[in-house]
């Protein structure tokens, strides 16, 4: 159940007009969509009950053939056909409406024929390009792609032309999209594939560029992603992009700052380890709460 709006001086604040909801988050899938089936099916099992929906954080690759594989937004050695011929035919099941945004890593050519978002089968729907509506009563707002300083004010290719034009002048977010994100009264979730800036602490640099082997912790992330954060200030941001699970409390500026802050969640990529998936709560005043998924340590 998926309801679509703009902007509207009537909207109710974050929570208000909703109602409780459990529901799954998913970082980058790459193609494993059975691997995507079977960490919400456990998920659901140690739940105890089912979710309501999954939001999933980009590079989902809904590639349905070769033809779409042709026009990937991605290194040649990345350009794998994955499950999702499996899931387009019926085989596959995904047991509960998946929602997902794009990517970096994409197969352009199919998802650039709906930038306002499509269903492209069961359970199955792609945000378009930038987002704002309910979702099963949870106010939900997305932006696909990453950050390029030198694309953003320049318009996106026309579909007629993305022959001639790289995969890649796709990936990335314009800013017409942030501007109608900007245009939007707030949200329970934010969907982003690329981290905002000024989200790791300083007392996980060390750790995460460990990890990370190329960039500076204080380097990581895009300033347009913050702003978005401030404006529609969220219960919850999930992000994918970097593969790495990360979770951090932003707190407001100003004379916000004591009101709560939003919860920072950074997915693993699905087949990684741990953290590709999480499981969260959202009540009726628009609070959240990261669901356990493991038992805890008897000590």
């Amino acid at each position: 159940m998926i309801t679509r709006r703009h902007c509207s001086a009537s909207t109710p604040a974050p929570g208000v007009a909703g109602r409780p909801a459990t529901f799954a988050c998913a970082g980058d899938v790459h193609g494993r969509h059975r691997e995507l089936v079977t960490l919400l099916r456990c998920a659901e099992a140690r739940l105890g009950r089912s979710v309501d929906f999954v939001l999933q954080a980009g590079d989902f690759e809904p590639i349905r053939h070769a033809d779409d594989l042709r026009t990937m937004a991605a290194p040649a050695r990345y350009r794998q056909l994955g499950d999702f011929p499996a899931v387009w035919a019926g085989e596959l099941a995904l047991p509960r409406p998946v929602y997902f945004i794009g990517g970096n890593h994409e197969p352009v050519g199919f998802l650039k024929q709906h930038p306002d978002g499509f269903t492209l089968c069961h359970n199955c729907t792609y945000l378009g390009r930038a987002f704002a509506g309910s979702i099963h009563g949870v106010r939900v707002c997305a932006l696909s792609g990453i950050y390029h300083p030198e694309k953003f004010t320049e318009p996106l290719p026309p579909i007629d032309r993305r022959r001639q034009v790289s995969p890649k002048e796709y990936s990335y977010f314009r800013e017409s999209h942030v501007e109608f994100l900007l245009d939007q009264p707030g949200a329970d979730v934010l969907v982003l594939h690329e981290w905002p800036a000024e989200v790791i602490a300083e007392s996980d640099a060390a750790e995460f560029e460990r990890r990370r082997r190329s960039l500076r912790y204080d380097a990581v992330g895009n300033e347009w992603a913050r702003l978005l954060i401030a404006h529609l200030r969220p219960a919850l941001v999930i992000a994918g992009h970097l593969h790495h699970p990360y979770r951090v409390t932003i707190r407001p500026a100003g004379n916000d700052a004591d009101s709560g802050g939003t919860l920072f969640a950074a997915l693993n990529k699905v087949g990684n380890g741990p953290g590709a998936l999480a499981v969260f709560a959202l009540d009726a005043a628009g609070g959240v709460r990261e669901v356990p998924l493991e038992p805890p340590e008897i000590t």
